[in-house]
């Protein structure tokens, strides 16, 4: 998908220190404007190197409320938990922050790791979350640009894999293919296209009773870019 490195996407490389004080590990980034959600993997080096998982945070985690509290990972399926990987604290427009070397997933002591950092930016992208309602006419989500890839994930439940939308694979149409982060199956394994989510020319809507998109009460994170 080739993002760029500007307003909305930064990529930010550093070393773990070990240290788990909440708001003590700040790291500088370039985006201009507090990132909204947050990927940090392992390269190399430290106790824990190519053994952890992704861990993330976006601001929809737990309805919002302190949301750098909670973590998921970009490649399992697991549903939102508590965790310090973010050091308790909310990013900032020029810094974000880090902790819990005891998993290793974002401070391990002398551990090399990259962040990836998302933003909204007007026209362009979108971080945003929203409650699923069951039904085949789900709630119209506004992004002020219409779409061209979709990443959706269920916090609320585990089971639901991190399914992408983009309108290579038919985004905008009737017979629409996903991928998943966190599977390794081809595009839409085991059936054939569906109707997932419609599109305009600002909005989208999920338009099936679909776990990953529209789950009853759960609340389904997102990341659309235009």
């Amino acid at each position: 998908w080739m993002w760029k490195r500007h307003a909305g996407f930064d990529v930010v490389t550093y070393i773990g220190n070990g240290n788990n004080t909440d708001g003590a590990n700040a790291h500088a980034h370039n985006l201009g404007k507090a990132p909204e959600m947050i990927w940090i993997k392992t390269r190399s080096g430290g106790t824990y190197s190519g053994v952890t998982h992704w861990t993330m945070s976006h601001k929809g985690l737990n309805g919002g409320t302190n949301p750098w509290q909670y973590t998921m990972s970009i490649n399992n399926n697991w549903a939102e938990a508590t965790t310090t990987n973010f050091g308790n604290t909310a990013p900032t427009s020029t810094h974000f922050y880090v902790g819990d070397p005891g998993n290793g997933r974002s401070n391990g002591n002398n551990s090399n790791y990259i962040a990836m950092l998302f933003a909204s930016v007007d026209g362009i992208s979108k971080v945003g979350s929203y409650t699923g309602n069951g039904s085949s006419t789900g709630p119209v989500i506004t992004t002020g640009f219409q779409p061209r890839f979709i990443l959706f994930k269920n916090a609320s439940s585990g089971g639901n894999g991190w399914a992408v939308l983009d309108t290579l694979r038919g985004l905008g149409t009737s017979t629409q293919d996903r991928l998943w982060l966190d599977w390794n199956e081809s595009e839409n394994a085991g059936g054939s296209g569906a109707n997932y989510v419609t599109t305009t020319s600002t909005s989208f809507q999920p338009v099936m009773n679909n776990t990953e998109f529209n789950e009853n009460n759960s609340t389904i994170i997102y990341y659309a870019h235009a």
